[in-house]
């Protein structure tokens, strides 16, 4: 009787010691598997791109030509989304790039032409594959700059704006509730609001608006300690690219 359970108990063991074998093989089968996958980088910079809004027909079809804004609703999401190619054909591999629109704009400007621009702006960031994040506010893209990343891991590398502006600030909504007024503005009295360490220390920024680099810029260094390229004159998005600059003796300026 002893010798039979001796034997069934040295079967057990041999089997138990075979499952544990078969289990290590599976597990270094599968490590070695994963392996042949890279991990996804993860992320220790961000790049954001700001997209402001355009303005209204409603307003502007009747000014001079050298004065109407936005013939195109797309002027700032064009020129955005060529700077967005610009910088996936540069950016390491850990980077990534968040773009952030003025929705506001969009969805009146939508309403005045009978069209969903919001779907095709989504539609956009998804063919470039980048993040697209939506604000309603000078306060809510505040808010993503202080608190979208622990700005300790992921800090802002680089940070660029496309959209209307005057010497002293960006204007989000600028023509689109009130002829040649903004409502919705980011204006250097604001800049201590946006925390100075959220970005790198070997960050860059560049407004593409006009007339930045005549005030705005100057504060932006102030306060941050590293400069903001502005234009010193106005720019011009009608191109399809990246906007020029329009007026002469205009220059980039820091």
């Amino acid at each position: 009787m002893s010798g039979s359970i001796a034997m069934v108990l040295g079967r057990f063991a041999c089997h138990r010691n075979a499952g544990k074998k078969r289990v290590v093989f599976f597990l270094l089968a599968f490590a070695s598997w994963l392996a042949l996958f890279p991990a996804p980088a993860v992320a220790r910079e961000e790049w954001i791109i700001v997209s402001g809004g355009p303005a209204l027909r409603f307003f502007e079809k009747n000014k001079p030509q050298k004065e109407s804004h936005d013939h195109f609703w797309g002027n700032f999401i064009r020129a955005a989304v060529a700077r967005i190619q610009q910088l996936q054909a540069q950016k390491p591999e850990d980077v990534e790039i968040s773009w952030l629109v003025f929705r506001p704009g969009y969805e009146r400007r939508g309403e005045e032409e009978h069209l969903d621009l919001l779907q095709a702006i989504l539609y956009q960031a998804k063919s470039l594959g980048v993040n697209l994040y939506w604000f309603d506010n000078a306060l809510q893209l505040v808010n993503y700059l202080n608190h979208g990343r622990d700005r300790r891991q992921v800090p802002v590398g680089d940070f660029e704006y496309f959209g209307h502006s005057n010497r002293a600030c960006f204007m989000f909504d600028y023509s689109s509730l009130f002829d040649t007024l903004s409502k919705e503005f980011l204006h250097e009295r604001d800049l201590p609001l946006i925390d100075k360490h959220v970005f790198a220390r070997h960050a860059q920024a560049k407004s593409w608006g006009c007339h930045t680099g005549e005030e705005f810029s100057r504060q932006w260094k102030r306060r941050f300690g590293f400069p903001m390229v502005g234009a010193v004159g106005k720019t011009d998005y009608s191109t399809g690219a990246l906007p020029s600059l329009s007026t002469q003796n205009g220059r980039w300026a820091e």
